[in-house]
């Protein structure tokens, strides 16, 4: 078994004894908060962590008035805002705050609070900011740089009188200090901006007025972005000497390093296909450039054993484990307890932060921990007052989370799963190039189940009489869904496969493949870099405008730099007619012209899923309890089929 004592040792940050190294770095993903402060969900959302051992609590961060002119509303964009008025100047933000920081100090944490400037209304240049963006901010003046700065300090003392052991001063990724330490976004010629001198101004006087304002034996931190990877902008030895120069300026008692952007590749919240702390040397040259200031390194560790390597190497002196302990509170203390098999680890789909923050979903979400956004709840589910007989049919993730649950909850489970082993299309999806973290789910919902004895049993094709003879008090149907094929081809048609097919193995696609895409997530994506990977020419054809519409911002990077890489060549707005001797036909969503590509010799069909429910409408009426669940009785994601299985589990 690997050491992991130098894990769970704790360390002096300025006035702080942190008891271990396991760190929730800041992060929101509207897990409470309901009127701007910590409320019930917030607190237990957070407060789970230390009570599961982590020995510092982030919370979320808090956004800074931006000094706006009389007359100008808010502006809000998605992951930012320029506000006028911020929650630290509630009447009641004290006690309110306070509550958060007890209960975190009652579990042996301490607790962190991040402060922002997060937006590009207002900057230091007028340059346009965000890859993904054109919009032009407006150049901050003297008396609006000065607001900005007091902000800090009036925000910091405040977060003191409520209990805080330390402020962190967020300065990367979007954050207006970025934009002042980055030459790509501070062109100004007086004195904050030009030099590296006057570009670390911004940063060391925020620092510096923190230190007049609040008491002294309030930590002061920095996150910084050890190299923003963009044209213009600063590398990894310009952020070195900066941090060194911030540091010899003003007393900064750590430094959180991450690596990357919002948009655009690397991100910093770097998902699977970015392997395990991808950037972990950029935070040793950090350390080793700024002397005796400790360093937090935040970028994909989900798994004890890596960061105790990155500890145990030198490269860093906390490690930043904010997805992994979203996937699982209790990592830290079933680690120090040898029970390292037992963490269900964070696959890295970023659903938690790319799909809550940025996209349509507003309350929280976790694809393997199907209990974030009702910690609350959960924390009252117990056992059940009678223990029945369950039956579920399909080890998919709404399945396996349907038996789990109900298995904690006293019942006496049977799962039954037509494939060798359970998982559903989780499994296909681990073979897609890059994402095999998507294996970790399965093998840890297998040693699950087989604690909590769930007799599981696979290669089980169930039908009406397989279910019924099993005497079950309550079905849960789990049968997941199938790929939709198209009216514009035949269903003898031998070069024509459907993209469930292809992950398997074993089709014969030849050298030129068209990909037909009705698919907005990752499926097209994932199938096309998949079959590009073995050396094969593909275009993909896409019913709408944008291919990948909805991946998260965090991922849409490297997804389709591999692809570009790959030679894939995409056709938006593009509907599929029909596909003959060698020939795929088309025509323009818009206009309707036709578009051929000829010289094909196969095409893959990704066209979304639809469910199959045949066996739930069977067994309507014939059981006491029925319980159609996930795909099977809507095709959405995984995060949305683990929630809805756990949900029946706790129903049962």
């Amino acid at each position: 078994m690997a050491d992991l004592t130098q894990l769970f040792e704790p360390i002096q940050i300025g006035s702080m004894t942190v008891p271990n190294r396991i760190v929730e770095t800041t992060y929101s993903i509207n897990s409470g908060r309901a009127d701007g402060l910590p409320d019930e969900p917030f607190i237990e959302h957070h407060v789970q962590r230390a009570r599961g051992g982590a020995g510092w609590i982030g919370g979320e961060t808090w956004v800074l008035p931006t000094p706006l002119p009389a007359g100008r509303g808010d502006e809000i964009l998605p992951g930012t805002g320029a506000v006028r008025f911020a929650v630290y100047q509630l009447p009641d933000f004290v006690p309110r705050v306070r509550a958060f920081t007890d209960a975190v100090h009652e579990h042996g944490a301490v607790c962190v609070m991040q402060l922002t400037h997060l937006q590009s209304l207002m900057c230091p240049s007028a340059v346009s900011l965000p890859l993904s963006s054109d919009y032009i901010p407006h150049v901050l003046d003297e008396d609006e740089i000065e607001a900005m700065l007091n902000a800090y300090a009036d925000a910091a003392t405040a977060f003191a009188a409520a209990g805080a052991d330390a402020v962190e001063v967020h300065c990367a990724h979007e954050a207006l200090p970025e934009w002042f330490l980055s030459p790509l976004s501070n062109r100004r010629t007086d004195r904050w901006g030009g030099s590296q001198e006057n570009r670390i101004r911004f940063v060391v006087e925020a620092v510096a007025r923190i230190r007049a304002s609040a008491p002294a034996d309030l930590n002061v931190g920095l996150r910084i972005n050890a190299d923003q990877c963009r044209d213009g902008g600063y590398d990894l030895d310009e952020m070195c000497s900066m941090a060194a120069a911030v540091c010899s300026a003003v007393r900064v008692d750590y430094l959180s390093v991450d690596v990357g952007s919002t948009w655009g590749r690397p991100s910093y919240i770097a998902p699977m296909h970015y392997g395990d702390a991808p950037f972990a040397d950029h935070a040793a040259a950090i350390k080793q450039a700024v002397g005796g200031v400790p360093v937090l390194y935040a970028g994909r560790v989900n798994d004890p054993v890596i960061a105790a390597s990155i500890l145990g190497s030198g490269k860093a002196d906390l490690v930043g484990m904010t997805r992994a302990m979203i996937a699982d509170p209790e990592m830290p203390r079933k680690a120090r307890e040898g029970r390292i098999s037992e963490v269900r680890k964070c696959i890295g789909c970023n659903t938690c932060i790319g799909k809550v923050v940025h996209a349509e979903v507003k309350t929280p979400l976790c694809a393997v921990n199907p209990a974030v956004g009702s910690e609350a709840l959960w924390a009252k589910t117990g056992r059940a007052s009678e223990a029945k007989k369950v039956v579920v049919i399909g080890g998919g993730p709404a399945g396996i989370e349907a038996a789990r649950v109900a298995a904690e909850r006293g019942h006496s489970v049977t799962l039954l799963e037509r494939e060798p082993a359970i998982g559903g299309m989780i499994r296909l999806a681990a073979r897609t190039p890059k994402r095999e973290a998507f294996g970790f789910y399965p093998d840890y919902a297998k040693q699950e189940l087989h604690r909590l004895g769930v007799d599981v049993r696979t290669r089980v094709e169930a039908d009406l009489d397989t279910v019924l003879a099993l005497g079950p008090d309550a079905v849960v149907t789990a049968t997941g869904a199938r790929p939709r094929r198209s009216a514009a081809v035949s269903d003898d048609d031998s070069r024509v496969f459907d993209f469930e097919e292809v992950l398997r193995g074993g089709c014969s696609l030849g050298a030129h493949v068209i990909v037909v895409s009705e698919d907005d997530h990752m499926i097209t994506p994932s199938v096309a870099d998949f079959i590009a990977s073995m050396g094969i020419r593909v275009q993909i054809l896409h019913k709408w405008l944008s291919i990948g519409e909805q991946i998260e911002r965090y991922t849409r990077g490297i997804v389709f730099y591999r692809l570009y890489k790959s030679g894939v060549v995409f056709h938006p707005s593009t509907l599929f007619t029909g596909f003959r001797d060698g020939v795929v036909y088309g025509a323009n969503s818009h206009t309707g012209d036709p578009i051929e590509i000829a010289e094909v010799d196969s095409v893959v069909l990704s066209l979304g899923m639809e469910s199959d429910d045949v066996l739930a409408r069977s067994l309507k009426g014939k059981v006491t309890e029925l319980y159609n669940v996930g795909s099977s009785f809507a095709p959405r994601f995984m995060a949305e089929a683990t929630q809805h299985g756990a949900n029946v589990g706790r129903l049962i």
